[in-house]
């Protein structure tokens, strides 16, 4: 009973704190000028801290916004990442060791968390983390794009309707075409001259006739 009210309470924070360090990310993003506000209240070593966090989520949380509030710098905003930027080093590097250790599922899971670390660890430093001397940053077929799986589906079928010759007609609008006969017909010299000798006959039979 208690270690599962301690799940939920632990939930419930996690939660809160993703909630709260998206919408400071939503904010540097969408202006770059509170960076200054978010450094007076404060909140640079909240998410250094939360940087460090044992949910994934709350991690990625804090690094993007840390790496907003790097960018922010760079660009030359008053606000300041960290009172002492080794706080934040420490913060990398506990991050890559952590990363290391990680087993391979797992580090396919933190796909993001890879690139964040590398992204603000070059932001501040002017240099690529050691995620990529270790050939950590980016495994082997992440940087392929994935099967189309979808268009080998559907490929086919829709080869078979567009060969078709009466594919995109409305049947109901259409004149139903005449049914083309095996053999060749007369030419029309032919059927003239056929036709003009047929009616000489008849004009000669009906003068018979009638004497």
């Amino acid at each position: 009973m208690i270690l599962d009210l301690v799940l939920r309470f632990n939930f419930l924070i996690n939660l809160i704190f993703r909630k709260a360090l998206n919408l400071i990310h939503y904010l540097l993003h969408e202006n770059s000028s509170d960076g200054s506000i978010v450094s007076d209240l404060g909140f640079p070593r909240i998410m250094l801290h939360l940087a460090s966090s044992e949910d994934a989520e709350v991690r990625e949380a804090a690094l993007r916004g840390l790496l907003e509030l790097a960018r922010n710098k760079i660009d030359g905003n008053t606000g300041r990442l960290c009172e002492d930027d080794e706080i934040l080093k420490q913060v990398l590097e506990e991050r890559v060791n952590g990363i290391s250790l990680m087993s391979p599922e797992d580090l396919g899971a933190a796909r993001e968390e890879r690139q964040l670390v590398d992204s603000l660890w070059n932001a501040c430093y002017n240099e690529p983390s050691s995620l990529r001397d270790k050939g950590l940053l980016v495994l082997p077929g992440e940087d392929s794009p994935p099967p189309d799986v979808a268009s080998k589906h559907f490929e086919p079928p829709l080869r078979a309707w567009a060969a078709r010759p009466d594919a995109g007609k409305n049947p109901g609008t259409e004149k139903k075409q005449a049914p083309l006969l095996l053999g060749l017909g007369p030419a029309p010299e032919a059927a003239n001259v056929q036709g003009t000798s047929s009616g000489e006959v008849n004009g000669d039979e009906h003068n018979n006739t009638s004497t």
